[in-house]
């Protein structure tokens, strides 16, 4: 056989799933595991997602919720799963970067257990600054954290709020005290009184405006659409750009066929305008990755976030 048809076959066999291993999948439901309880962002990004595929494979996805330690019951579940594309995962940086660096109790490996499908929307960070403070540019706010003894607020330890502040911190040479608290919107409520100074999370957008939180950049690559008058960090001359993901992965050895079965739609679901309208209404960011983009920046992100973790010493312990 020569080199031209076997690449052609080799297409084929990943545009149409015909593979000895694929040939006859699906012939029954896929699961999708997610690893937190129904009706918060990860759920509904996770049915979205699912609908998608059961579309275009033609058999149900059915969606299980299995919450429980921050995510980790459920993306063990799925690590643990037969990798015959017949289980998947919706899981976010939370359980493939950030959980497995800060506690000791996880038992996979985000990089190695895990083949990226797709992944379906980033969460944008932005800086916010409780308003009294008069501060109302990026550079005026390094100048007072400089000068000043800052506290900062965030989700709890751990958190991408605290590994967003603490990279922020780093990369402009300055200091603040984490104060971790049951929820964002309860640190939010502590900027707003000015019990701290600040935080740094996807809900200080819907601040802006507001007049008790100042919303001084957006640590995205460009500007976000729902906040287009925030300019990023970066423009402002600080290259701090940092997000949050969502996305689908299948446990390790997965047939590459099927996973590319599973990613076209889903790429075809994140360019829909029904689709980009509705994350975006969620203050999230639409941002299809292929497979080879996931597993791309999950490696990325555990060099990052675990750079983070050594300077900051973030520990769940």
């Amino acid at each position: 056989m020569n080199i031209k048809k076997t690449v052609l076959i080799a297409f084929g066999l990943a545009a149409s799933v015909t593979g000895a291993q694929a040939q006859d999948w699906p012939s029954r439901p896929i699961t999708m595991i997610v690893p937190y309880n129904p009706g918060g962002t990860t759920d509904i990004l996770a049915r979205l997602a699912a609908e998608a595929i059961a579309q275009a494979v033609g058999q149900p996805v059915i969606v299980e919720n299995k919450p429980g330690a921050g995510g980790v019951v459920g993306a063990s579940l799925a690590a643990q799963a037969p990798n015959d594309g017949y289980t998947i995962f919706f899981g976010n940086n939370a359980t493939n970067v950030v959980q497995p660096l800060i506690n000791p109790a996880v038992q996979y490996d985000p990089a190695a257990d895990f083949d990226g499908i797709a992944t379906t929307a980033d969460a944008a960070s932005f800086i916010g600054v409780n308003a009294d403070l008069g501060i109302e540019t990026l550079d005026e706010f390094i100048a007072w954290l400089g000068a000043n003894r800052a506290m900062y607020g965030t989700a709890g330890v751990g958190s991408m709020g605290q590994f967003t502040a603490e990279l922020f911190l780093m990369e402009t040479g300055t200091e603040a005290t984490h104060i971790p608290y049951p929820g964002s919107n309860d640190a939010i409520a502590a900027v707003m009184s000015g019990e701290i100074a600040f935080m740094m999370d996807p809900v200080v957008a819907q601040q802006a405006g507001s007049g008790r939180i100042n919303v001084i950049a957006a640590l995205t690559p460009e500007r976000h659409p729902n906040v287009p008058d925030v300019p990023t960090a970066t423009e402002l001359g600080h290259d701090v750009v940092i997000s949050g993901w969502f996305g689908v992965f299948a446990p390790d050895g997965t047939d590459p066929a099927l996973i590319a079965a599973m990613s076209a739609p889903l790429q075809e679901l994140v360019a829909s305008d029904s689709y980009r309208a509705q994350v975006l209404s969620m203050g999230l960011l639409p941002n299809y990755r292929d497979p080879a983009a996931v597993d791309a920046v999950v490696e990325q992100d555990l060099e990052t976030f675990g750079r983070i973790r050594d300077a900051a010493a973030i520990s769940i312990n």
